[in-house]
């Protein structure tokens, strides 16, 4: 199963485990295949990189490897503008589409007060959980 997993879900599963964490393990041990894009990795790494994690370049650059070496990453050819009340949201859509995810993963009510996003499911951290009985 392939899903896309909102950004804000990796860092809080990376810093402060739960729901989240069980999450990024369940991808690196590949109970589940990550799908990223360039972009989202981008932003994932601008937002590790922020001071107030106090992690080093290396640091950072060894959760970045770990997570690229678990994920399928995709280049996609179509934007989708659909996450009409927060436009940077739609980066995710665009990779969800793009790798055939069946999930959308987030914790950010503009995705998840969609249900089905260009045919994909938007589901919760903890839904996503007990989708795949990691709970």
């Amino acid at each position: 199963m392939i899903a896309t997993i909102d950004t804000n879900v990796l860092v809080s599963g990376v810093f402060f485990g739960g729901v989240p964490g069980t999450i990024v393990t369940a991808a690196r041990e590949g109970v589940f295949t990550l799908a990223m894009t360039p972009l989202l990795l981008s932003e994932l790494r601008e937002v590790l990189s922020r001071a107030k994690f106090g992690l080093t370049p290396d640091a950072v650059q060894l959760l970045m490897d770990g997570i690229e070496d678990s994920a399928t990453i995709v280049y996609p050819n179509r934007r989708y503008q659909v996450v009409a009340r927060d436009p940077d949201d739609d980066a995710v859509v665009d990779c969800a589409v793009e790798s055939g995810s069946l999930y959308i993963v987030s914790g950010d009510a503009h995705l998840t007060e969609m249900d089905v996003v260009q045919g994909v499911t938007v589901v919760t951290p903890k839904q996503f959980v007990d989708l795949l009985k990691l709970g």
